[in-house]
């Protein structure tokens, strides 16, 4: 059975493990600095088993010499974006926590697959590649896979179906300026542009492209957690049950997609080693644009931190 360390246990990482523990997949080490905390979540999620009917483990710790020889590490420890916050902000806060995080990975389970929620995504998933100094296929950020889920939603609820018969891919950053494949939004194969209205199909993009700071908004001291939550358990099933399950992740690029040394949203093959390889599509020309753009702005935002680190 493989071993399964989440660092941090606010509401992200507690809806992981109860994600990952309603999955009956493997057991789970919740773990984090304030005292009690993890103790406390393990406690009440393992409480909740006899009624959820799962019999997964989960337990807390303080250390984080715990995690050592895990085979999954989660890092769900960052603190959450206010609103109008831009995402290089948030990074200069979470990057010192993040960096000291990976460089305890890196003691402790050097061969541990990593997978990373704390936005700002694709910028701090490449920082835990670089201080890792780990295959860049071994460390995996959820971004488009957590607004897939979103758009998945959106179709369904608009067209009063089950989401588990919509599909729907997102590249790119995981930012506003995302990419939807169109062609890949179906409901049972079938194309969401026959089913829906095009000013319809246009508004259902643009509020999975806006979701995060809709949710932001709306519940104004908490960013999303559910669907991050279930974005990670669906990543840990792949890498545990070895599906090589296609998913949009972000993950370091050196050449595909005409991406060199940053970490940004694909589609890839997922599976007991981390990312097994990543699929490149032929884009339409309208679509390669825009992720071209997407891609510069992601880069311009990386070279403005490291710039201002100097």
């Amino acid at each position: 059975m493989k071993r399964i360390s989440i660092i941090g246990s606010g509401n992200v990482g507690t809806n992981t493990a109860f994600f990952i523990a309603e999955r009956r997949a493997t057991d789970v080490l919740l773990v984090d600095i304030k005292d009690g905390v993890a103790a406390g979540k393990s406690l009440d999620l393992m409480e909740a088993g006899p009624v959820r009917d799962y019999v997964t483990a989960i337990r807390g710790s303080v250390r984080i010499d715990d995690i050592a020889g895990s085979d999954i590490v989660i890092i769900a420890a960052g603190r959450v974006r206010k609103p109008g916050e831009r995402r290089e902000d948030l990074y200069r806060d979470n990057a010192p926590n993040v960096r000291a995080i990976a460089q305890d990975i890196r003691r402790l389970a050097p061969d541990a697959v990593v997978i990373n929620i704390v936005e700002p995504i694709d910028l701090l998933t490449l920082l835990i590649q670089e201080t890792l100094g780990a295959d860049r296929f071994k460390v995996i950020g959820v971004g488009g896979l957590l607004s897939s889920t979103r758009i998945r939603y959106l179709v369904s609820n608009a067209l009063g179906v089950s989401p588990r018969e919509v599909t729907g891919l997102i590249i790119g950053p995981h930012h506003p300026s995302m990419v939807f494949l169109r062609d890949t939004i179906r409901v049972s194969g079938i194309p969401a542009a026959a089913l829906l209205s095009e000013p319809q199909l246009l508004q259902l993009i643009e509020d999975a492209r806006n979701a995060g700071d809709t949710i932001l908004q709306l519940a104004q001291r908490s960013t999303s957690f559910y669907a991050s939550g279930a974005a990670a358990a669906a990543l840990v099933d792949a890498i545990v049950c070895n599906t090589k399950a296609l998913l949009p992740v972000s993950v370091r690029c050196e050449g595909e997609y005409g991406v060199q040394g940053l970490a940004i949203g694909v589609p890839a093959f997922v599976g007991e080693h981390g990312v097994a390889r990543i699929l490149q599509l032929k884009l339409s020309v309208a679509d390669r644009d825009a992720f071209d753009r997407a891609a510069a702005a992601l880069r311009a935002a990386r070279d403005s931190i490291v710039v201002g680190a100097a």
